[in-house]
């Protein structure tokens, strides 16, 4: 449960959110689109679990549509993409969140909300030394309303919500075939830039959304 704690929870979390502030939205996205490798890596280090060709071939596919949405259909854009020093860091968090989703397997038979209380309550302890180095070195938190209501969605829906269905999903179906699911996060992202933020919806959306839809479909049956 601590190391369950340390890599889904701590190690993960505090690694991504450093990452992303000095990386770039599309090299987020393009980078997290990698996850369900890292997470087929851990699967066969761990327990000699193989991706099976559909499987793999259902990551290609998805991993295609992820690509068309990032780069808008364009291929000259998506080689234009520089990379900077959040990068690497990302990488090692996608690295450590791989291990969590592989090794969820292993977790004690209990409720899925007493398994997020300790994994949240264990995981907190592991970042209060690092919260205690920052506060020393002068940086604070200001409760302003912005702040405050930032933290509360943080709370409640990637961390909350989010981890709950996570968890049960892998517990479902396995980690291999739930990974391909996290290619739908530039699809429900680029949806509420379009529905939120006034963006057009072009052609090469709807054929990302195909691809991203088919390959996760391929993936995830049995």
């Amino acid at each position: 449960m601590a190391l369950l704690a340390f890599t889904g929870f701590s190690g993960y979390n505090a690694i991504a959110y450093y990452a992303l502030q000095y990386t770039t939205a599309i090299n987020g996205l393009l980078m997290q689109s990698s996850a369900p490798l890292f997470v087929a890596l851990w699967s066969f280090v761990l327990f000699s679990e193989r991706l099976t060709a559909r499987q793999a071939g259902g990551i290609c596919v998805s991993l295609t549509g992820v690509l068309v949405i990032i780069s808008q259909g364009s291929l000259a854009l998506l080689l234009g993409i520089g990379f900077n020093f959040g990068d690497p860091w990302f990488l090692i968090a996608l690295l450590i969140y791989g291990y969590y989703m592989a090794a969820l397997r292993n977790r004690p038979p209990m409720h899925p909300l007493s398994f997020l209380a300790v994994g949240m309550g264990v995981g907190t302890l592991f970042l209060v030394p690092g919260m205690v180095w920052e506060l020393a070195g002068g940086k604070s938190f200001v409760l302003d309303v912005r702040n405050v209501a930032s933290i509360a969605f943080l709370w409640v829906f990637p961390s909350l919500i989010g981890y709950l269905f996570l968890n049960r999903g892998v517990e479902l179906i396995g980690a291999n075939r739930a990974a391909p699911f996290i290619h739908l996060v530039p699809v429900f992202g680029s949806v509420m830039a379009v529905a939120f933020l006034g963006e057009r919806f072009e052609l090469y959306h709807l054929v990302g959304y195909a691809l991203v839809l088919a390959g996760i479909t391929v993936a995830a049956r049995k």
